[in-house]
């Protein structure tokens, strides 16, 4: 229940908040897509998001050996370029809900 990218992605999570605001009929249906991690501005941006947003930058934040974990990003990255995007499996939750 962390907040971040992912705190919503538990559905007995996002049903609880929702019910409790008042909302009935809560429904989560899964979506896969493919996301552009680095917003078509090539690796480097890609590797700057994953390093500042989320798991990672939480898990690097006051540590020793920051720079080689980025290059272990970067390399983790680079064989998924292509035309200046990062394109990486992602998935989101379609909710919807009606007003009590």
């Amino acid at each position: 229940e962390d907040p971040g990218p992912f705190s919503f992605a538990d559905p007995a999570r996002v049903e609880r908040i929702l019910t409790r605001a008042g909302f009935l009929g809560v429904a989560m249906e899964p979506a896969d897509l493919t996301l552009d991690l680095a917003c078509s501005g090539g690796l480097e941006q890609a590797v700057a998001f994953a390093a500042e947003v989320g798991p990672a930058s939480r898990a690097m934040e006051g540590q020793p050996g920051r720079e080689a974990a980025i290059e272990t990003i970067r390399e983790a990255l680079a064989p998924m370029v292509r035309d200046g995007s990062v394109m990486l499996p992602a998935a989101v939750w379609l909710v919807s809900a009606r007003n009590a």
